[in-house]
């Protein structure tokens, strides 16, 4: 057993690491009641349109929504399309509804036929938001029992998308295996505990009040340490990258904290921050922190990714140039690689924020929208500052990681501080230099131009006259000698 330790030192070290993180991150979802099951939001307070599926099998029929069930079907047998008058937000439109047999796959009914609907409604009036269904596709329903017919009625609430996206997550896991091996298994082990601390840890957390900003700060800082832990190890690369990546993610959650009482965001400019106030605990949300929450998730990955370029760099050339390189020379390396990185990741951040509102925009651009109403309209300001608040933390993390790694990987020993090494002294005094040397030449210039002038100014020579003045005194001379 010692010996196997001994062998695994690292990976040993990793998972005790992982697993003291996931305990606390356990007991804090304990203390904060997070293992309670959220109710259902009842169909009554449900504020989406969209959600007409709940009322067809609860209201009428005495159900709560918190006992029904979802359950899979698949269509075996079509029956018909049938078309009625309606009112959708006080204008007038035709409702169609699709009626065909289902065979239930699970729960308590597996295996029995029953009939279900589809709502085809189309409230676009384009007919690119209806999809018809065919014999054999995949559905989810709620299902209710007629005890006075014995029938079995359901409602269909969508397509079953989960199994292609399984498929095609497997397909991901199989060729990270072939190419990258066991750092590739590792790496997907990390992301899934990241996924699952976000979805069962920190959205109940901040359901059940806790705040927003809080929450996403200590959840970031536990994503960095596992992901780090699990992908690259103890080491003091791991620890300069943890350190910048967590220096990014609390910037970000400053800045954030910050902005959310100055720019006067509500945070409910899209249908689902509305929706979520409906819900039984909506009332005790802060949907506007919320919001600056996703911020910072924004900006997880990318204060990752490039603190682990950097110091993973800055830890190679120490070991290239040992002693030959000084602290404060690898901290400046530091900088400078981290500015290489920053000109891709702040383009990939920008344009990852940009396509999120693609369409948005769009719909700006067909009504001719001026660019002042663009650029004070909440949900493009909220775009914005996701970008800003982002691209603050990436850069905040490059010389956090730079120092960290530098001090690390010198042990201390950083050497002589020359204000040079600092980019910004150095850009300031490059500036200096040029303003200096453009002003000397500048000098230099209009004291030859003020000589050029003078030149001209003086009053020009007669060659002849001269000369002839100088002939008429040496006559004289001789007229003076003869006599």
């Amino acid at each position: 057993m010692k010996d196997y330790l001994k062998k695994h030192q690292k990976s040993v070290v990793s998972y005790c690491g992982v697993a003291l993180v996931l305990a606390l991150v356990g007991l804090l979802w304990l203390t904060m009641g997070g293992s309670g099951k959220n109710k259902r939001a009842s169909t009554a307070q449900s504020a989406s349109g969209s959600d007409y599926y709940l009322p067809d099998v609860s209201d009428s029929d005495g159900v709560s929504a918190d006992e029904m069930k979802i359950e899979r079907v698949v269509v075996t047998k079509l029956l018909d399309i049938s078309e009625s008058g309606g009112d959708w937000g006080g204008e007038s439109i035709v409702q169609r509804t699709q009626t065909f047999m289902v065979r239930i796959l699970t729960g308590p009914y597996k295996g029995v036929e029953a009939e279900m609907q589809l709502d085809l409604t189309d409230i676009t009036g384009t007919g690119k938001s209806v999809i018809i269904a065919k014999e054999g596709d995949r559905l989810l329903g709620y299902f209710v029992m007629d005890y006075d017919t014995y029938t079995l009625y359901g409602t269909c609430t969508g397509f079953q998308r989960d199994i292609p996206l399984m498929w095609l997550a497997l397909g991901f896991l199989v060729l990270l295996l072939l190419f990258f091996g066991r750092n590739g298994i590792k790496s997907f082990s990390a992301l899934i505990i990241t996924c699952v601390m976000l979805i069962l840890v920190m959205i109940p957390l901040v359901y059940h009040g806790m705040d927003p900003v809080l929450a996403v700060a200590i959840f970031g800082t536990a994503t960095i340490v596992v992901t780090l832990l699990m992908v690259h190890g103890p080491s003091v690369s791991s620890l300069a990258a943890g350190m910048g990546a967590i220096g990014g993610v609390l910037t970000s959650a400053l800045i954030a904290y910050i902005l959310k009482n100055v720019i006067w965001i509500t945070g409910t400019a899209d249908e689902e921050a509305i929706s979520l106030l409906y819900t039984d605990n909506g009332r005790n949300l802060d949907v506007a922190s919320i919001m600056f929450a996703a911020i910072v998730i924004g900006s997880l990955g990318g204060t990752i990714d490039v603190s682990v370029s950097i110091s993973s760099s800055l830890e190679e050339l120490k070991d290239k140039m040992g002693k030959e390189i000084t602290g404060w020379e690898l901290a400046r390396s530091g900088m400078s690689i981290g500015c290489d990185i920053m000109g891709a990741s702040l383009n990939t951040m920008i344009l990852a924020y940009v396509g999120s509102s693609f369409q948005l925009l769009m719909l700006f651009s067909a009504y001719n929208i001026s660019f002042e109403e663009i650029i004070n309209n909440e949900m493009i300001a909220v775009e914005l500052l996701r970008a800003l608040a982002g691209c603050f933390g990436l850069l905040m993390s490059v010389p956090i990681t730079s120092v960290t790694a530098a001090f690390l990987s010198s042990r201390g020993n950083m050497g002589t501080f020359r204000l040079k090494d600092v980019k910004l002294i150095r850009v300031i005094s490059g500036v200096g230099g040029r303003l200096s040397g453009a002003w000397s030449r500048a000098l230099a210039e209009a004291k030859k131009k003020e000589s050029m002038k003078r030149e001209q100014e003086k009053p020009q020579v007669n060659l002849f006259e001269k000369a002839r003045q100088h002939y008429d005194e040496m006559q004289d001379r001789e007229n003076e000698k003869g006599e």
